[in-house]
């Protein structure tokens, strides 16, 4: 029997050619002409195609718009090809959006052209992913990881991920909040920080799950409503002590996704 697989091609890496620089090609989908394997029928859709440090709220709700509108009882999945840079941030906006839903997104770190990619080996392990018939949203990418815990790749491009997270919230829409991320620093000074537009805070910690005193005390005085997040599962030093609005077992970019979303 042959499995129809809906694939929304979105630009990124995988979509690209190297000439004088990185840019994207005229296919989006190209990669499927690379899969090798038999019994699959891929259907394709572009709603936008972009290098995806470019992405935005509008394609965002694009994105979510294109999924709702798929009839789910024809396809056995969904992949999503997507660029490496904000694959964290797309991937759990998904993931809390359609987490009861068969879809794999995933990228390359080079062109697919080049010998060394893993643009085509990451699609492959997509399409067998698909076919195994597990319900939610995961990631391809030098292995298979749940969508909603995966980090930002490292220095070295890999990404890693949560055992697990926070519960999806099921929302589709994205709201115009504006979301301020702000990454501690060594004798950070919160003074420098516009805050008239923004609507909420989310403050990164270290990795220890404890924060700057200097962020501390401005959370002390301030009415912007604020969270902080954590991959731990506790905030065990004296720095953290007192600290409100303490989201554990969470990546930053899930954060970012369910406080968007409404």
């Amino acid at each position: 029997m042959t499995d129809k697989i809906l694939v929304i091609a979105l630009g990124g890496t995988i979509a690209s050619v190297r000439k004088q620089s990185i840019t994207l090609g005229e296919n989006p989908a190209r990669v499927i002409d690379c899969y090798k394997g038999e019994d699959v029928e891929f259907v394709t859709i572009s709603p936008f195609a972009i290098l995806s440090e470019n992405i935005t709220s509008a394609n965002w709700q694009a994105l979510i718009d294109c999924i709702e509108q798929t009839d789910f009882e024809k396809y056995k999945g969904v992949i999503i090809l997507h660029g490496s840079d904000t694959l964290a941030y797309t991937s759990s906006i998904i993931a809390n959006a359609f987490f009861d839903k068969n879809i794999v997104l995933t990228a390359s770190d080079k062109p697919i052209d080049e010998p060394n990619s893993n643009g085509i080996r990451n699609f492959n392990a997509a399409v067998k992913h698909i076919k195994s018939g597990e319900n939610g949203v995961f990631v391809s990418y030098d292995g298979i990881f749940k969508a909603s815990c995966i980090t930002s790749a490292d220095i070295n491009d890999r990404f890693f991920a949560l055992e697990s997270t926070v519960s999806p919230t099921g929302k589709r829409k994205i709201s115009n909040k504006n979301v301020l991320i702000i990454k501690p620093y060594p004798d950070i000074d919160m003074s420098v920080f516009d805050f008239s537009k923004v609507d909420e805070i989310l403050f990164e910690m270290y990795h220890s799950a404890t924060v700057p005193k200097q962020i501390a005390e401005f959370c002390k005085n301030t009415d912007i409503p604020y969270h902080f997040v954590t991959h731990k599962s506790s905030a065990d030093y004296i720095t953290s002590a007192g600290l409100k609005n303490i989201i554990f077992n969470c990546t930053i970019e899930n954060a970012f996704a369910i406080s968007i979303l409404e």
